[in-house]
């Protein structure tokens, strides 16, 4: 029997939407580096103009630091699992035991994901990888002031939708595991970066308050790891969970024995570990809170950041469905910012120095990509995020359709809803789609047949030569009476390519046997069964097959799918 949707099912289409897109970003760029060339020149003519400022190498550090950090992070969320594995994998997780006025306002995106799952999340690579593009142009000017609230702006959109507020609502909440969510230093970082440039000179209070927040930030984890409620003090399910977790993620050898040892320790000592977690963090966070011996605290700021990046966040990304490389990064490159040896920077130069030619051309063409991997593509894509599921969703809930080996398909010889005798091999010829129902279900069984029924009328002239074979899964209810009353009852009457079969239990038995389908009674009359439809071919030969959730909502992604294999497979 076909298993289960698989994680990379809606790898190619992203890549071949993506590439598609990419050609109206570079298209862009072009533009952007004819027009920021023509205006630069201009500017460079004109002698009387204000000098420019010098950003410090401090703001600088951040600046790139939180631009190559949207990158990654976009083009992490363009792996192949990522349109389909997003939301079980991500969302789901970080939705799990949150207040229900969060996971409300959460629910609207969700839907749009799961009904266009590949135009998602191109939307969520375009504006990462455009936030971050953007941010690296740099500039003083309104446009980088502009690129900065909208890095602030989409790092709270995560930080809710993605990381349902970084897990500080639910039990369990740890230091180790990124809360309160690596979003909210993005978004920190996009703030300092907003502060005036004279902020990174003289006293540096932009520095400062970039070392208050990690400082914070690690006096939070103190508070949390003290918490008896959020259970860090169990042998069990404490820290020795966190290090074992981290421990099953697919890694080289050598980064996973660590955290297996620790997990160890940590499950035999929990209140000795956990001190230690609690202590380091306290005098660390309060160190540089303080701001006293920053020679001392910032460096022992960012050891306790490594080590809690790779034996806490197993650094973030791997295993193929990280999305960033988790809160210790923004966290050190804040702290590296803060560092007290950065040299000071004058805040202007005496004159206007000329901008080089290829400069120019680089900085155009980086604004014109930003813009529309911002703005451009996420607007023309997002007029179809909320419209009916598409066939992409279909494939995300249960893997599409799948090609089988080609074996001959098991024959039988049943009875249909007229009583007429069919025969499954008779049919040669014709395209025939195989199901299993439960002529009394009420829910799933009757949606999928209208499925195939309506694929069936958007195949047009195809249809001529589809032929749809249901039969009845269900060992109570198995007489002729109870599949033409399925029958009549969901409108199937007039179709005359639809065959509810049925036959003694003895009859219908081995069939369901031969193609893997599995029964197991309810309480009541209706019964759960496997939810899946088999593409026997002309030559009477399985050449694929599809499950289907029945879920209500992706019904018209299902059609559409049904609809598409239809058209291929049909003679």
């Amino acid at each position: 029997m076909p298993t289960g949707g698989q994680p990379g099912a809606l790898g190619g289409a992203l890549v071949t939407a993506l590439a598609g897109q990419a050609a109206v970003v570079l298209a862009f760029a072009v533009l952007g580096a004819l027009a920021y060339a023509v205006v630069q020149r201009r500017r460079a003519a004109d002698p009387s103009g204000p000098a420019l400022p010098t950003e410090s190498g401090a703001r600088r550090f951040l600046r790139v630091a939180l631009g190559s950090l949207w990158v990654l992070d976009g083009l992490l969320q363009a792996q192949p699992a990522m349109p389909s594995g997003f939301l079980p994998t991500m969302v789901d997780p970080a939705m799990a035991g949150q207040p229900s006025w969060l996971t409300q306002l959460v629910a609207p995106l969700v839907r749009a994901w799961s009904h266009h799952p590949v135009g998602a999340d191109a939307v969520t690579v375009w504006v990462q990888v455009g936030l971050g593009v953007l941010v690296l142009a740099g500039g003083s000017g309104r446009f980088a002031r502009t690129a900065l609230w909208a890095s602030l702006g989409w790092s709270v959109v995560v930080w809710v939708a993605g990381e349902g507020l970084g897990g500080l609502l639910v039990p369990g909440a740890s230091w180790l595991t990124g809360v309160p969510g690596a979003a909210v230093f993005y978004a920190v970082a996009s703030g300092l970066l907003l502060a005036p440039w004279s902020w990174w000179s003289g006293r540096r209070p932009a520095a400062s308050l970039a070392r208050w927040a990690v400082g914070v930030t690690m006096l939070l984890g103190a508070v949390l790891q003290a918490l008896p409620w959020e259970g860090a003090w169990s042998a069990s399910d404490g820290l020795s969970a966190i290090f074992r977790d981290a421990s099953t993620t697919p890694q080289p050898a050598l980064l996973r024995r660590p955290l297996s040892a620790l997990a160890l320790v940590s499950a035999a000592h929990p209140v000795a570990v956990g001190s230690v977690l609690l202590v380091v963090l306290a005098v660390v966070g309060a160190g540089l809170v303080s701001g006293r011996a920053a020679w001392l605290f910032v460096p022992s700021g960012l050891a306790v950041l490594l080590a809690t990046w790779w034996f806490g966040q197993d650094f973030g990304v791997l295993g193929g469905t990280g999305t960033d490389p988790n809160s210790a990064v923004p966290l050190a490159a804040m702290l590296v910012a803060a560092w007290p040896g950065w040299a000071e920077a004058t805040h202007t130069e005496p004159e206007r120095a000329p901008v080089a030619p290829r400069r120019r051309v680089l900085g155009g063409a980086a604004w014109g990509a930003g813009v529309a991997a911002v703005l451009v593509v996420p607007a023309v894509l997002a007029l179809g995020l909320f419209g009916p599921a598409d066939a992409q969703a279909a494939v995300a809930d249960d893997g599409g359709v799948r090609q089988l080996d080609g074996r001959a398909a098991p024959d039988f010889t049943l009875t249909d809803q007229n009583g007429a005798r069919l025969t499954l091999s008779k049919l040669r010829g014709n395209l025939v789609l195989l199901t299993f129902l439960d002529p009394v279900c009420s829910d799933n069984c009757p949606l999928i047949a209208n499925q195939l029924a309506a694929a069936v009328r958007a195949a047009g002239a195809r249809a001529e030569h589809v032929q749809v074979v249901a039969v009845d899964a269900n060992p109570v209810f198995h007489g002729v009476p109870d599949v033409q009353t399925f029958t009549r009852e969901h409108g199937l009457s007039a179709m005359p390519s639809w065959h509810f079969v049925t036959g003694s239990l003895a009859q219908l038995t081995p069939v369901l046997r031969s193609y893997g389908i599995t029964v197991s009674l309810q309480s009541v009359g209706m019964e759960a069964h496997s939810q899946v439809v088999y593409f026997v071919d002309a030559a009477g030969r399985e050449v694929s097959s599809m499950d289907d959730s029945a879920q209500p909502d992706l019904t018209t992604g299902y059609v559409d799918l049904m609809t598409r294999a239809i058209e291929t497979r049909a003679p």
